[in-house]
């Protein structure tokens, strides 16, 4: 009698009434997952261990290709991140640059009007580019008095109508206006 207080006697009692309800819970929820994963992972059609082997072979290298295309992507993404960040720190670099030269060009400017320096270069810096100043500017006003007389002698009329409609459009104004 001693032999049915030994475990190996005691009925058997399904686990189910000794764990308590939350961890039944856990594990029927694992189950299902677990089936549900499974499920969705075979196509309906599959139905002996043979064809599950052989889908399973198929579906491999579509994986393995599926992983080195997400690799490829992924490794093309940073290139392209990459070579924007190059572009961006040389782009940054030449204004960095540009304002240093300019910083630069206004230290050794003389002070006062920035425009000063460019007088400096019309200042003739002795008496022949005086000389040669004064010559280009005297025939620049005889060339262009002569072109006026020549324009005048060949299209005189043309020249008498344009006179005449800037006296009368002066005129105009002076009396409206007043």
């Amino acid at each position: 009698m001693d032999n049915q207080d030994a475990p190996e006697n005691t009925p058997d009692v399904p686990d189910d009434v000794t764990e308590p309800l939350d961890i039944r819970d856990q594990d029927l929820h694992m189950e299902t997952n677990s089936q549900a994963e499974l499920d969705s992972l075979q196509p309906e059609h599959v139905t002996n261990d043979g064809e599950i082997n052989t889908w399973v072979e198929m579906e491999q290298p579509n994986f393995r290709m599926a992983q080195a295309a997400e690799t490829e992507l992924e490794k093309m993404r940073l290139d392209m991140e990459l070579t924007m960040l190059k572009y961006q720190y040389e782009e940054k670099e030449k204004q960095r640059q540009h304002k240093e030269k300019m910083e630069q060009m206004r230290l050794q400017a003389p002070s006062g009007h920035p425009a000063e320096g460019c007088q400096d270069l019309l200042m003739p810096q002795n008496q022949f580019a005086l000389f040669l100043y004064c010559f280009i500017f005297i025939h620049v006003i005889y060339t262009a008095r002569e072109l006026l007389l020549f324009f005048v002698k060949k299209h005189h009329l043309f020249t008498i109508v344009v006179t005449l409609l800037y006296l009368i459009k002066k005129l105009w104004d002076y009396l409206c206006c007043s």
